[in-house]
């Protein structure tokens, strides 16, 4: 009788591991909408404080959601001028960009007086606000993420 308890379990062990493998599998196949992920056609907005943050914070994020077929955008606030290297860091952001698969097109840089790449100066969160709601809408972003802006 302790046999046949101990064949029981032990197929009642195999046939739970069975149905957890294929549901695991059903659920790999799934395509990124129906896995509860924003799929392809998703307009994905990444929004930086100055060049370099997409590649030192958000690389993998970006070639991920690229794969997922994303039309991923880029907002930065500054140009990253502190050392008077402005357009310098500004080329090597598109440059980035480009590797990153971000086309030149859905880069955008802004360069003013509001957002001075400088640590030393806190930039006006109602103002940032306001041009990060505006670029939304404009763009028709429906996906968001952000590196710290120092808010």
């Amino acid at each position: 009788m302790e046999v046949v308890g101990l064949l029981l379990c032990v197929a009642a062990a195999v046939l739970t591991w069975g149905f957890l493998w294929v549901w695991d599998s059903w659920e790999r196949m799934k395509s990124p909408e129906q896995a509860g992920l924003p799929g392809g056609g998703s307009r994905t907005l990444l929004v930086t404080a100055h060049p370099d943050d997409e590649a030192m914070f958000f690389a993998p994020t970006v070639l991920g959601l690229v794969r997922l077929r994303h039309q991923v955008s880029l907002l930065c606030f500054s140009a990253g001028n502190y050392y008077n290297q402005g357009e310098t860091r500004k080329n090597e952001l598109l440059q980035s960009c480009d590797v990153l698969g971000i086309p030149p097109s859905n880069v955008m840089i802004i360069d003013n007086r509001d957002f001075p790449d400088d640590p030393g100066v806190w930039w006006d969160t109602e103002r940032v606000a306001d041009v990060l709601l505006r670029h939304v809408e404009a763009s028709r972003i429906n996906l968001k993420d952000r590196a710290d802006l120092g808010l």
